[in-house]
């Protein structure tokens, strides 16, 4: 056997690794290939058989992919394995033989397998014979079978067609289940456990398996019934009735005309071109399936195409940070590939865009949203976040679902950064109805909500003192601010209303609702006054406030030019020792925009990067806290902070101060070393100060007291928290 490792694929070379073990026919083997930094191994069977000096890189995801059992470039030269290959794995990171020895050892799959018809499958019989692969234990089969999923997976009554040892069942003949025949347009489900009553672990539950029996009627119009926004050049089609040889095409835009017409257009396709349609205008349709025999009168679909204008505001800027806006224009799509720059008032490279606007879903279902950039991107829907990949990158999908309803519209926000490189900003979506395609333009609007909620909606853990804020739609002359407890009270509540807190100037994006209670939901709406009088009505937005005091959790922080009113970088809360580097080396955050870290995290989307370098003796960091500055509040008695290290980190101890003097070490002196997300957890009493008015909290490494040169090293701070007790 020989293996070849390659990277890029189908770039010629490569390194190769031979072996001169004999191999079985009908044998599984397990094999595994290890790259690290300058060499690869094959373990075959957990054993070793050879390694290879190779310094090339291996990234999976990258435009080249991996390619498996043949030279990608060679497909043509048979240069393929010539066996079965199953349970492929990629792991992240190097293992040790132990590693790759313990994951080998797996136990026989106990349940039933390989369902015939396919899971899924299309039938096109009023008859079956199901079957499958048993499992390895077992002595019989209990068999469920119906037209319910949930009645099936519970085995509910009605559903237990019986115990067997053969393994397989006809239904649809008499004398069988379902004796009276399969019914056309039904999805049946069907369920095997695998039963070995001297077996302890028996019955092994399995699967819920489906297949579907067409209708005789025609099913799955494309546009799908009901959808918006469709080009009215756009051909329609579907699939044909089970046996259907003739199909008769109905088309118009009256419901009742289409549903009662006769004698319409006989074709074989199963598409149909009805020409240039109106655009924002419904059509109705209709197709009669004949099978030689009888005429199915099929049901009437309807589709909306798709109206003129519409798009997104989009605001350009120079820098990769949001913060020198140079062009303000409506993007009808955002679906750009860059080859240049995206105006002659930028660069081709480090410019950054925010689109925003609403949204409006034609179905009531989950969609899924999916971005492709190069590089940056941050996409929200209706305040939540589906999207967050703010780095460097080549073409990169990022996904993201949410739940809409049918004809609501929904704030949209789409942020991008291009540094160098090639520029790409795409999105897209798709849901159960509506498939995968550019979001397109009569589905997107200017922003004429109130849009941008903060906290976003949905948040949890928010501060018991947050100040709520949004972006202003357009036309706006000023804000009617919404605030309470009682959901449906916020959501129906006018200016008379007790949830009404007055109406704000056109400058003034912000609500002060106060101090918060611990662990409550809080509903707020802003609706947008126009200077003709017309309100446009907000969306209703929430977040639940934290159950714990919130002293850091760094989701605040932007990378906005010191300039700008609502600019809040790291490093100018926590203040380092940049501009003392004498006698501190820390550096909070990034010299780049994002300065604050956002892969890296252990909740929401930000955390604290915090480089030290003792050559000085001590590296810290300092926060002024606004609030909480009372540690007693609600009984709070114990500090946590949430930290991640590196093993290449040199050792030096970790610290924390109040006001100013109050320290205490962390009990591990390598937690600088600790490479996965830990938690640090401190008895207030322990600082020995006056908890109702702590002012300060420092951050450090080294011996604060008697600083000795030292090493260097990066760890990323989180969450830092004041806990009560449990209840």
């Amino acid at each position: 056997m020989r293996y070849l490792h390659r990277y890029p694929l189908g770039t010629g070379g490569g390194t190769n690794i031979y072996t001169t073990t004999t191999y079985d026919d009908g044998a599984w083997y397990h094999a595994v290939m290890v790259k690290s930094a300058d060499t690869i191994k094959l373990y075959i069977n957990g054993e070793e058989l050879d390694t290879a000096a190779d310094t090339s890189e291996f990234n999976p995801g990258d435009a080249f992919g991996v390619a498996l059992g043949v030279l990608d470039d060679e497909r043509g030269l048979a240069r393929m394995f010539p066996g079965a290959m199953d349970d492929v794995r990629i792991y992240n990171r190097p293992m040790s033989q132990e590693e790759i020895q313990a994951i080998m050892v797996v136990e026989p799959w106990p349940y039933a397998w390989g369902p015939t018809p396919a899971d899924e499958a299309l039938h096109p019989e009023t008859w079956v014979n199901i079957s499958w692969v048993p499992g390895p234990f077992a002595l019989s089969h209990d068999v469920y079978f119906g037209d319910n999923f949930n009645d099936v997976n519970a085995g509910a009554e009605g559903t237990f067609v019986g115990n067997q040892t053969a393994t397989f069942l006809v239904a649809g003949f008499p004398g069988f289940a379902y004796p009276e025949g399969l019914v056309p347009g039904t999805r049946y489900y069907w369920r095997i456990d695998e039963v070995d009553d001297t077996n302890p672990d028996s019955p092994w539950k399995g699967d819920v398996w489906s297949f579907l029996v067409p209708p005789k009627t025609a099913y799955e119009p494309v546009p799908a019934d009901g959808a918006k926004f469709i080009d009215a050049s756009e051909a329609v089609s579907w699939t044909a009735g089970f046996g259907a040889k003739l199909h008769t095409v109905y088309f118009g835009d009256n419901f009742d005309d289409v549903s009662n017409a006769t004698g319409g257009l006989t074709q074989g396709l199963t598409t149909y071109v009805p020409g240039a349609l109106e655009p924002d205008k419904t059509y109705y349709w209709r197709i009669d399936e004949f099978d030689a025999v009888t005429t199915y009168k099929g049901d009437v679909w309807s589709f909306t195409t798709a109206g003129e204008g519409g798009g997104l505001r989009a605001d350009y800027f120079q820098g990769i940070n949001l913060s020198n806006q140079v062009l303000s224009r409506i993007d009808p799509q955002i679906n750009f590939n860059w080859a240049d720059a995206p105006d002659e008032a930028l660069g081709a490279d480090s410019f950054s865009v925010r689109w925003t606007g609403e949204i409006e879903a034609a179905f009531t279902e989950t969609y899924t949203f999916y971005t492709n950039s190069d590089d940056g991107v941050r996409l929200w829907v209706d305040g939540k976040q589906l999207a967050n990949n703010w780095t460097n990158h080549g073409n990169t999908e990022n996904s993201g679902n949410i739940d809409l309803v049918a004809g609501q519209t929904y704030s949209i926000v789409m942020e991008h950064y291009d540094d160098t490189g090639g520029a790409v900003a795409e999105l897209r979506w798709s849901s159960t109805h509506t498939p995968k395609q550019i979001i397109p333009q009569a589905a997107l609007s200017l922003p004429v909500k109130a849009s941008r909620a903060n906290p976003s909606n949905g948040a949890v853990d928010v501060r018991q003192k947050a100040i709520l804020s949004w972006s202003a739609g357009e036309a706006t002359a000023s804000h009617d601010v919404y605030f309470g407890t009682d959901g449906e009270a916020v959501k129906n509540a006018d200016t008379s209303s007790s949830e009404y807190t007055g109406n704000k100037s056109l400058d003034d994006l912000g609500y002060d609702p106060g101090e918060l209670e611990w662990d409550t939901t809080y509903y707020w709406r802003v609706d947008e006054v126009e200077e003709n009088g017309t309100i446009r009505a907000g969306n209703l937005w929430s977040f639940i406030t934290a159950n714990f005091l919130i002293v850091d959790d760094f989701e605040s922080y932007n990378d906005l030019d010191p300039d700008d009113p609502a600019s809040d970088r790291i490093f100018n809360a926590w203040i380092d020792g940049f501009d003392n580097s004498a006698i501190n080396g820390s550096v909070v955050g990034y010299a780049n925009p994002s300065f604050a870290e956002q892969t890296i995290v252990h909740g929401g989307n930000q955390s604290m990067p915090f480089t030290y370098d003792n050559a000085v003796g001590k590296s810290e960091a300092t926060l002024t806290l606004m609030y909480p500055r009372d540690w007693t509040e609600k009984g709070v008695d114990t500090l946590t902070i949430w930290y991640v290290g590196d093993a290449a980190n040199a050792a030096e101890s970790m610290y924390v101060v109040l006001n100013g003097s109050a320290a205490v070490t962390n009990d591990n002196p390598d937690a600088a070393l600790v490479d996965e997300w830990t938690e640090w957890t401190i008895d207030l009493q322990t600082f020995g100060v006056n908890l109702t008015n702590v002012d300060t909290i420092t951050l450090g490494f080294g011996n604060r007291t008697n600083p000795v040169a030292g090493g260097l090293g990066m760890v990323f701070f989180d969450d830092i928290r004041l806990n009560a007790p449990a209840p």
